[in-house]
């Protein structure tokens, strides 16, 4: 598995991770994502990984990838919301596009390991949640396991390279 760029590492802690946090937290304690929040976040990277594209032209396709990525998936994340709003809020659909973006820029790996490692986990806790409450109708905030992919990616992507045989 190639490691990520120094840079697009400083991108994930210096320009994702603060206002992912906020939003984490905001989501868990109020199950609102705020749009000003999620456009400052998503702002920020896109910014931020222009500008490192431009600077590092070796990053570029891989950079151009991961933004075809976003779009696609971001708009069938806000598709979803819109169509079935009880199955994907539509704060964690607006939020979906700068996630895929980080964690695609990070390479292939960890886009699909955090992917799959967040699948897993919101439905770890979706049956803690459901376990706890005896509701069937329990909502839990995803916000905070959705904004954590990349790192989940970073975790996971040598399991998935190990897997896909290209480690």
């Amino acid at each position: 598995m190639p490691v990520p760029s120094p840079l697009l590492l400083a991108v994930l802690l210096v320009v994702y991770l603060p206002p992912a946090a906020v939003l984490a937290w905001h989501d868990g304690t109020s199950h609102r994502l705020p749009n000003r929040w999620v456009a400052g976040l998503t702002g920020g990277v896109g910014l931020a990984l222009a500008v490192l594209a431009l600077l590092a032209p070796a990053l570029r396709p891989a950079l151009s990838a991961a933004s075809v990525l976003a779009l696609v998936l971001g708009a069938g994340a806000i598709l979803l919301g819109l169509l079935a709003p009880s199955l994907l809020g539509m704060g964690d659909a607006k939020t979906v596009p700068v996630v895929v973006l980080m964690a695609a820029a990070l390479g292939g790996e960890v886009l699909l390991a955090g992917l799959l490692a967040g699948m897993l986990l919101a439905g770890v806790l979706g049956g803690i949640v459901l376990l706890a409450t005896r509701r069937a109708g329990a909502r839990f905030a995803v916000g905070p396991v959705l904004l954590a992919v990349p790192f989940l990616g970073l975790l996971g992507a040598p399991l998935v390279a190990a897997a896909l045989g290209t480690a």
